[in-house]
């Protein structure tokens, strides 16, 4: 068995120059997630990739996603926000009464942002666990 080499800063695997560098290119080219690019990416199917943590967001960040899943009441929701200066840490902790004091009187349209924040949520845990799986494998090969 090849001797194999772990970065600790999370480069991914190195291994030694040897005759089978066909496996090196392939762990090269696969390279390590991208945590933190500027924006959320939408992807073919329309939703938000994911391309750094909703956390990070900035308003800017949450008026896009804003307008991909309230595009109906976008022009309403995006004024509020940019009021109440929701970033992703914040849209994160949205409540029914916190939406409400924000000046969305509908109790319809509150819970459609809120469903769409659950969904968003879910989508984030779901990335996170496939980067910390994905992390396992890199350290952990079978």
């Amino acid at each position: 068995a090849e001797d194999i080499n772990l970065s600790l800063e999370g480069e991914g695997v190195e291994l030694p120059s040897r005759k089978n560098d066909n496996t090196r290119k392939v762990l090269e080219s696969k390279g390590t997630p991208k945590r933190q690019q500027v924006e959320p990416e939408t992807s073919k199917s329309g939703t938000v990739k994911l391309t750094k943590p909703v956390a990070l967001w900035t308003q800017q960040d949450v008026c896009k996603w804003l307008k991909k899943h309230c595009p109906n009441q976008y022009q309403i929701y995006s004024e509020s926000f940019k009021q109440h200066d929701i970033t992703g840490r914040a849209l994160l902790r949205l409540t029914d009464k916190k939406l409400e004091r924000m000046g969305i009187a509908q109790e319809s349209l509150r819970q459609h942002i809120l469903q769409q924040v659950l969904q968003l949520k879910v989508r984030e845990e779901v990335r996170n666990l496939q980067l910390l799986t994905q992390g396992r494998k890199e350290i952990h090969p079978q």
